[in-house]
């Protein structure tokens, strides 16, 4: 078998073509992962604030004053996750795996001024998502929030 002479004169095209391909490639891999993480936390975001909705509502105006170290009453919270001595923040937390709570906000209201049966009570919880992958997304953070709204039950 005879081998054709345009292929003797260039020796390092197939690695050089190689590393282009293989670069392109884990780019491409790269942002996935990253972005998959975006997603996860968003998901966790989500969840936490539609468990801290369902928390609120359960705990409507049966709910005993000094529960958890604090009341749910009808007064806006709007805290840090990384604090403490407010129950439904103190609830929240443990629901918030893999972000950073200080750069996480939990914002509790009720809608209609009251924690009587069938008003609404909305918890919005949200965080900054910083990507590790720079040189595709930027070095600009990205703000994650969701918001729950229920009615209360009791």
């Amino acid at each position: 078998m005879r081998i054709p002479q345009q292929q003797l004169r260039r020796p390092g095209t197939v690695t050089v073509e190689a590393t282009v391909v293989v670069l392109a490639l884990l780019i491409i891999i790269l942002g996935m992962l990253d972005l998959g993480l975006a997603v996860f936390q968003y998901h966790v975001v989500s969840e936490a604030a539609r468990q801290g909705a369902r928390l609120a509502i359960v705990h409507g105006q049966m709910a005993p004053s000094g529960w958890n170290g604090g009341s749910w009453g009808t007064t806006t919270i709007n805290k840090s996750a990384n604090t403490t001595g407010t129950p439904i923040v103190d609830e929240i937390k443990p629901l918030l795996v893999g972000l950073d709570l200080t750069q996480t906000t939990i914002k509790a209201e009720w809608l209609d001024g009251s924690n009587a049966p069938e008003n609404r009570v909305r918890v919005t919880v949200s965080t900054t998502y910083q990507p590790c992958v720079t040189f595709i997304f930027g070095n600009t953070s990205i703000n994650l929030s969701a918001s729950s709204t229920m009615p209360i039950a009791h």
